[in-house]
C-alpha cells in the first residue's frame, strides 16, 4: 500500500472514531431495541461488488452534521409533537397507496436519571377510503411490547387486535414497525445508512437551500450512489430540514432505474405537515380506552 493511501485510511479512521463518540453520546439514552434499515446490509459480499475506498474528505460529512443537529434538536427540545404524516411506501416490491395520517408521538424524557415519559405513538388514519378511521396506538413497554391496532375501513372496521410492530401481519403495511415510526428514528435511520456509506466511496451531495416545503424554508440534502452496489441501500435519497427550527419535514428514497432512459422508482417517501411542538399530551392519549379512540375493550 502506498503512502497516500495509508495516509487516507488514517484520517478516515480518524473521521469514524469521532463520528461513532458523537453517535455514542446521542444514543446512550436509548435503551430500545431498533431494527435499523443498516441491518440490512450486514452481509459479506464479493470483493468486486464493493464500490471504492472512501476518500479523504468524505462528501457525507456536511449532510451527517445536518442529521445530527437535527436529531439532538428533536431529543433534546422536544417532548412530544402533533402532525399530518403523509406516506407512500413500496412494499414487496408494489408501491402502496398513498397514506394519510394523522399522529400524535411522544419522545423518550429522563429528569434525574429517571425515565418520566415513554416513547409513545397514536395514529389514526384518515385515507385512502380502505383504511379510514383505523387507529394505531404504541407505548414501550407497555402491552407486553404489542401495539393495539383497530382495523378500520369498510370491512371489520371495529376489530381490534394486539400485533407485535415488527411481525409479519404488521410489516404487510408497513417497512418500519411502528415503534420505529416519526421524525426522530427516521433521522437516527437515515445516520446509521451515512455512517455505513461513509466507508466507501460512489457518493455524491448536494445541499440547497431555500426550497420550500408546504410553505417552510428548508435545506435540501440530495445524496446520489450512482452505480447499484451490494452495500447501498438507495440510487437517491433527498431529506428537507426546516432552516427555522433543524427538524425534518420531508424524506424520499428512489432505486436505480431499470433502463437508462426510466426513472428512478420510488422506494418510499414521508412528509410531515401541520407540526405542533411540544404539544403537552396527558397520558390519557395513549391509553387505549381514551374516550376519543374506537379501540374495542380487552
Amino acid at each position: 500500500m502506498s503512502l497516500s493511501c495509508k495516509m487516507k485510511n488514517v484520517v478516515f479512521t480518524i473521521v469514524g472514531i469521532a463520528f461513532w463518540v458523537q453517535c455514542d453520546r446521542m444514543f446512550a439514552e436509548e435503551t430500545q431495541a431498533q431494527v435499523t434499515t443498516t441491518h440490512r446490509i450486514e452481509r459479506s459480499r464479493p470483493q468486486q461488488e464493493l464500490p471504492p475506498p472512501a476518500p479523504q474528505h468524505h462528501p457525507l460529512v456536511p449532510a451527517m452534521q445536518l442529521a445530527g443537529e437535527s436529531y439532538v434538536f428533536l431529543r433534546d427540545n422536544v417532548s412530544d409533537y402533533a402532525c399530518r404524516i403523509i406516506k407512500q411506501e413500496r412494499i414487496d416490491g408494489r408501491l402502496k397507496p398513498m397514506e394519510f395520517i394523522d399522529a400524535k408521538v411522544r419522545h423518550r424524557r429522563v429528569v434525574d436519571g429517571r425515565h418520566v415519559q415513554r416513547p409513545s405513538i397514536y395514529l389514526h388514519f384518515v385515507g385512502p377510503e380502505e383504511m379510514v378511521d383505523r387507529e394505531v396506538l404504541w407505548v414501550e413497554g407497555t402491552n407486553g411490547g404489542k401495539m393495539v391496532v383497530r382495523r378500520g375501513g369498510t370491512r371489520f372496521e371495529y376489530l381490534t387486535l394486539d400485533l407485535d410492530p415488527a411481525g409479519d401481519a404488521a410489516l404487510q403495511y408497513s417497512r418500519y414497525p411502528t415503534s420505529e415510526s416519526g421524525m426522530i428514528n427516521m433521522v437516527r435511520k437515515l445516520i446509521d445508512v451515512g455512517a455505513a456509506d461513509m466507508q466507501y466511496g460512489e457518493c455524491e451531495v448536494q445541499i440547497f437551500n431555500d426550497v420550500k416545503v408546504d410553505g417552510r424554508l428548508c435545506k435540501c440534502v440530495q445524496v446520489v450512489h450512482p452505480r447499484r452496489r451490494s452495500v447501498f441501500l438507495f440510487h437517491i435519497v433527498r431529506i428537507f430540514i426546516t432552516k427555522d427550527v433543524p427538524i425534518p419535514v420531508r424524506y424520499e428514497a428512489y432505486d436505480w432505474p431499470a433502463g437508462d432512459s426510466e426513472s428512478p422508482p420510488l422506494i418510499e417517501e414521508y412528509t410531515f405537515q401541520d407540526i405542533r411542538l411540544n404539544v403537552g399530551f396527558s397520558d390519557a392519549e395513549f391509553q387505549r380506552n381514551y374516550r376519543d379512540y374506537k379501540f374495542r375493550p380487552n
